[in-house]
């Protein structure tokens, strides 16, 4: 790898004696077993195919089924997942002061880093050299929206990071996040308008077909999810220069192929590839229970009446959802963990847990926010909104939606704490029918309270979205361990930067620290977290 000094010990595990759930092999946690060998791609395109694949799998970021589990906990579970609302972890670890606290324990806080450079960036960088001497400019179209769908969630973590010149530089300089989504709008506009010309110029002539995961080689599909992909991103940099945002956001929304707009079209990974998320087998396999359904989650489902809740959780042994408070210390975790029955585990075989890249309710939901905002995107923000709910319905599996779309009554619920004092009462009263007379922030707190429902369980996701809007209402910590940097009300903002940066490629790092207008602390703002509040 080019970048070695930049990403030095890259390849170490994940796995540290301090994470007491994570168990596999440190061997095989060095071993890439899914990059083929030069030796391995000399035969019919599979030197394209096998880095094609690759790219794929990082997207979500998996090796194999075996330890997919132990690197989504650390990357994901631990940070994204509980800063969005939807768990809490209830793992043993230095007795609850870790990440989900606020205290940034650094195996956790450099999995996102480690993870994405080593096997997702790797692959590209292979990848676009061989694509661009085959002359396979459609090929790099999709390596290239590949790479924007897995790197936007690495800037989304920590800001600056290095991005344009990885390969290029044995002490790769660090982007702005600012340059960066520049850049990733430029990629994305390339790549559609390559894929527009392959598709008009060769209808319904498949590309890359045995070794597309997602969309068997269907262009007009990867055109979509380019467009999709776009407007999330649009939609992110709203606050920060909302006159990009709405550019970018109506040339996704208008292109000739348009975007997503029906379940079938969202990009998942086949169950021949993975048949479980992740978070079931946290939940199962690990000391009884590593993660539980968080208390933000029990408020909106349980007040909501949602009957996508007993898709996403299961109920504990009084037949009711019941979450746990992030940021609890505790010496046992007996009573917070699936043998207790108090709490709610994630449920296991669902459409909801299938492996999903974005959801055809999130670009309804997107489509909505941008049609309040004043935007042109093909009709008005209730008609988004309903078609988003109804969308999340059928794509969760939850029947009809017509009466909860029509529910104008139903609140979050207040927690209550079953097994200690840290019931909350619900910080926000918002309903679910669309209410024609209310104002913009009442409408965009519909919005993303829906939106952050039926994107579950992406954590990524629905932890940026949260920190752009401020929505949806979610419950505080109940310690925070941050030593002051984070504000208990405002929320974590930012994962800081890996320690291993500051000793492998210090000068990289200090022009990452110089672009974060603050500290290299978990309570400064990224670029797009403009929004006064």
């Amino acid at each position: 790898m080019t970048t070695k000094n930049i990403f030095n010990g890259l390849a170490v595990a994940v796995c540290f004696s301090t994470i007491l759930s994570c168990t596999a092999k440190f061997e095989d946690y060095n071993t890439n077993k899914h990059e083929a060998t030069e030796e391995m791609m000399e035969n019919d395109n599979l030197k394209t195919g096998a880095l094609f694949r690759q790219i794929q799998r990082a997207v979500f970021f998996f090796r194999d089924g075996t330890y997919l589990d132990s690197d989504y906990q650390v990357m994901n579970n631990l940070l994204a997942d509980t800063y969005a609302g939807y768990f809490a972890p209830t793992l043993a670890a230095n007795n609850g002061v870790h990440c989900g606290s606020y205290f940034m324990t650094e195996g956790w806080r450099r999995s996102m880093f480690v993870n994405k450079y080593t096997y997702a960036m790797n692959a590209w960088q292979k990848l676009a050299k061989t694509a661009t001497d085959l002359e396979q400019a459609e090929v790099l179209a999709l390596a290239n929206i590949m790479k924007v769908a897995t790197m936007h969630q690495v800037t989304d973590y920590y800001g600056p990071v290095p991005y344009s010149k990885v390969g290029l530089s044995l002490n790769a300089e660090y982007d702005s996040q600012e340059d960066i989504y520049h850049k990733f709008f430029e990629e994305l506009g390339d790549a559609i308008n390559v894929l527009n010309d392959f598709k008009n110029g060769n209808p319904g002539v498949a590309l890359m077909a045995q070794y597309d995961y997602v969309y068997g080689g269907n262009v007009e599909s990867w055109i979509k999810f380019a467009n999709s992909l776009r407007l999330r991103l649009a939609m992110r940099v709203v606050y920060a220069d909302p006159e990009l945002a709405q550019e970018q956001a109506e040339l996704s929304v208008n292109d000739q192929t348009g975007v997503i707009t029906a379940a079938a079209e969202r990009p998942v990974l086949p169950s021949s590839l993975v048949n479980h998320h992740p978070v079931y087998e946290i939940n199962v396999n690990f000391n009884d229970g590593d993660c539980q359904m968080a208390a933000s989650m029990d408020v909106f489902l349980n007040g909501y009446n949602d009957p996508r809740g007993t898709i996403y959780f299961k109920k504990a042994a009084d037949d009711k959802l019941h979450g746990v408070r992030n940021g609890i210390h505790a010496s046992n975790w007996a009573n917070y963990r699936n043998a207790s029955g108090k709490v709610s585990a994630p449920n296991a075989l669902s459409q909801a847990y299938s492996i999903t890249w974005l959801h055809a309710s999130e670009v309804a939901f997107l489509r909505a926010e941008g049609a309040l905002r004043g935007w042109n995107m093909g009709g008005t923000a209730q008609e988004f909104y309903e078609k988003g709910i109804a969308l999340s319905f059928e794509e969760m599996g939850a029947g009809d939606a017509s009466s909860y779309i029509a529910d104008a009554t139903s609140k979050p619920a207040d927690f209550k704490d079953n097994v200690s004092s840290n019931s909350m009462t619900a910080l926000t009263d918002v309903t679910i029918a669309w209410e024609a007379d209310a104002d913009f922030e009442r409408s965009l707190e519909k919005i993303m309270t829906q939106k952050w429902l039926a994107i579950f369980p992406n954590g990524c996701e629905a932890w940026a979205e949260y920190r752009r809007t401020g929505y949806p209402a979610l419950l505080p910590v109940v310690n925070n361990d941050s030593q002051g940097v984070v504000n208990t009300n405002l929320q974590i903002r930012r994962v800081p930067f890996p320690h291993d940066e500051y000793t492998n490629n210090a000068a990289g790092v200090a022009t990452g620290v110089s672009k974060l207008n603050g500290l290299d602390n978990a309570g400064t703002k990224l670029w797009w977290d403009k929004k006064p509040r």
